[in-house]
This record gives C-alpha cells, structure tokens and sequence, in this order.
C-alpha cells in the first residue's frame, strides 16, 4: 500500500478550522487505499501555537498522526503591528523572512522529518498556503508535492515570498473554480495541473431542532454564525449590522454565534455567544436555525453554508467573497448582501417569506447532493493524486 504524508499545521476533531477539517474528512477518507500518516504540530490554537498535545505519533480514527513540538509561540499583538507594517510599505526580502519566521508555527522537526524521511512516502498533500509548514516543507519535496491552498485574496497574497510555492508541485487541488481564477491570475502558474476538487459534507443526521431551542430558551427566529467567532471572519460587520437593523426595526430575532471566540462582544441580550460546542449539537442549532449567516470575506469554500444547505436551511452570505457569490449564484440556495444597509433588506426578506426561505433551502440541499458528497469528490482525489504523482523526480 503506498503511503501519503498530509502536512497541516494544525489537526484533531476538536479544531474548528475549514483547512484542517478538509485535511482530516481527506485523510480518513482516503485511509483505505493509501497509508496515510499526518505530519502535524502539538499546537491547538492558531493564534499563539501554544502546545497543548504531546509530541509523537497516536491513532486517530484509521490514521496515524505525527506531532512535532512548537518551538517559539506566536506573539499575537506584536505579530499583528510587524505583519500591519509590512503590508503597509515597502520592505526587503529579508523582513518576508521574518514574517514567515513569526507567522509560525516554528515547528523545525517537521521540517527535519521531511528532509530526512522523504523516501518514505509516495508522495505528500500540503494543505493551507499561509503557514511555515507547507511554506518551507513543500519546497524540500516539490517533486512529489500537491498543494491544497485553501487560498483567498487577503494581504499576505502580495508577499513575493509565495510566488514560488504556487509553481513547485507536482499537482494543486483548489476548492471552487472562483480560487483556481484568483490565484492563476495573480501568479499565472496555469503549467501546474490542478483540479477543482473541494471537499464533501457527510449525510446530516437525525437533528432534533427542539432539543436546541430548548436547550438555550430560544422560541422565536434566530440567525445562526458557525466558526471561530474572529474580526477576521467578519464577525465584527456581522454583530454591528445585525444589532443596528434590530434596533431599527425592533424585531424581536437574535443572533446565535457557535464556535470559538476570539474577538469582543458586546454584551446584548440579541446575542447568544455559546463558544465551541459538539457535532451533534451544531446540526441541532442548523436544523432550528431561520437562517445561517456567512460574513466572512475570506472563504475558500465554506463548509458550513454546504452543510446548512444539506438540511434545507437558507443562507445568508455576504457578496465580498468571491467564493460565496459563487456558492450561492449557482445554487440559489441563499440571498447576497454587501454592507449593513444590504444586509438588514435581505434578513427582513427572508424573515418575512416562508416561500422564499423553503426555495432557497430546496435549491441549496440539491446543489449539495449534485456536488458536494464525498464517495465521487474522495475518487476524484484518488486519480488526481496518481496521475500527478506517478512520475518520477
């Protein structure tokens, strides 16, 4: 059986982000036909790469996942002043080095493994563009490497440090054509083959929508977020517009927010902040949900608007994510907003109309059955992978 190296900087059941969730369903999905090891960090949180699980190898579920130890933590507010700076002007090739150097995580043994264990892999599935490990591990290996870049246009794009990792592998599996037309136009690496595979949503189970309601007194419309609760998310936008339209129009709706917090809130009696909370317990809020809001203009693919649609629920997504136009342009599953003003018309819109929310949900779980289940997404991964890594170095 051959055997495959994932490398992403973070990996467990527990992490909430989309590029580690997609490595891990990849992984086990693939287990049965490839011997899958993960080379991973200790690290849990993204923001300081604190270690928090033990170095070394351990089973989990079919695959065996390598962690190597963080060796400096990430100094977040001083990270964010250099990386602000950096953006802002113009800088040296050198200051890329420490951006890189303090972006993280600064998990040099497995970078070392990759040197020195090369042969003992087919071949290696970078995912996530943005960090040290597939920055400075995939060019150790280019000859058997595919890049899973789970990119989208933010500041970092403009770092001539990356132009090279986007032309070295073997192969790029992008997540929806809107990626693979953003990154081949601003580094026209279109000699790479590449495929646009995304990644699947599993069958949802038996949700029980009460249970969730009950559970947190919720007997009106709400709208659910799911996902680290992040400026960066466009969790701020989100709670001033939605705070701003309630006080407009004194709709008695809430806010539900679901995932690990990492910004402020403001303290409102609209908002229900709930933190990270189990699987089971997300498709109990989705299936109770009026509607799921996605504000982030940095997606990639967004598994939570798939995994609404796969119930039938509406989705609400903001228009500055190419991605999301696109998710929602095909499928009709949702309405588009740009802005408070855009955002307040179109919640009202779909508070107001059953008939509007029932299409939208219809079309969405269509569009999810026709394209986003794992068994054909999980083949197109397997021939990919052997075509591009059938040659030799």
């Amino acid at each position: 059986m051959k055997r495959l190296a994932f490398v992403v900087q973070r990996y467990g059941p527990e992490i909430d982000g989309g590029a580690e969730h997609q490595a891990r369903r990849v992984a086990e999905a693939l287990a049965s036909d490839y011997e899958i090891e993960v080379l991973t960090t200790c690290a849990r949180d993204y923001l300081t790469w604190r270690n928090v699980y033990p170095p070394g190898t351990e089973p989990l579920n079919g695959v065996r996942v390598r962690r190597f130890a963080v060796s400096r933590p990430r100094r977040v507010r001083a990270f964010g002043r250099f990386a602000d700076r950096l953006y802002a002007r113009p800088h040296t090739p050198f200051e890329e080095v420490e951006w890189i150097r303090r972006q993280g995580p600064l998990a040099l043994g497995l970078l070392d493994w990759i040197r020195a264990r090369e042969a003992d892999y087919h071949g290696f599935v970078f995912f996530t563009y943005l960090y040290l490990p597939t920055l400075l591990g995939l060019p150790l290996v280019p000859w058997k490497a595919v890049l899973v870049p789970t990119a989208h246009d933010e500041p970092p794009m403009a770092l001539d440090v990356f132009r090279p990792l986007f032309h070295l592998p073997r192969g790029i599996i992008y997540n929806a054509e809107e990626e693979r037309a953003f990154i081949q136009g601003r580094f026209h690496n279109e000699r790479v083959p590449s495929a646009v595979i995304g990644a699947g949503v599993d069958p949802a189970p038996a949700a029980e929508p009460e249970r969730f309601r009950a559970r947190y007194g919720l007997d009106g419309p709400f709208l659910l977020y799911v996902g680290r609760v992040d400026v960066q998310k466009g969790c701020r936008e989100l709670v001033e517009a939605f705070l701003g339209w309630r006080e407009a129009t004194g709709q008695p709706v809430r806010l539900v927010l679901m995932g690990t917090i990492a910004m402020r809130l403001p303290r409102h009696p609209a908002l229900l902040a709930l933190g990270y909370r189990p699987a089971e317990e997300k498709w109990d809020a989705m299936a109770a949900a009026t509607a799921l809001v996605v504000p982030s203009p940095h997606e990639s693919l967004s598994f939570v608007a798939l995994e609404a649609w796969s119930l039938g629920v509406p989705v609400l997504a903001t228009a500055r994510s190419p991605v999301l136009v696109g998710h929602v342009t095909r499928s009709g599953g949702g309405l588009l907003y740009d802005g408070p003003e855009e955002f307040g018309g179109q919640l009202s819109i779909l508070l107001a109309d059953e008939g509007v929310r029932k299409k939208c949900g219809e079309r969405g779980r269509a569009y999810v059955e026709a394209h986003f289940r794992w068994p054909p997404l999980i083949e197109r991964y397997r021939r990919f992978l052997e075509e591009v890594l059938s040659g030799g170095r």
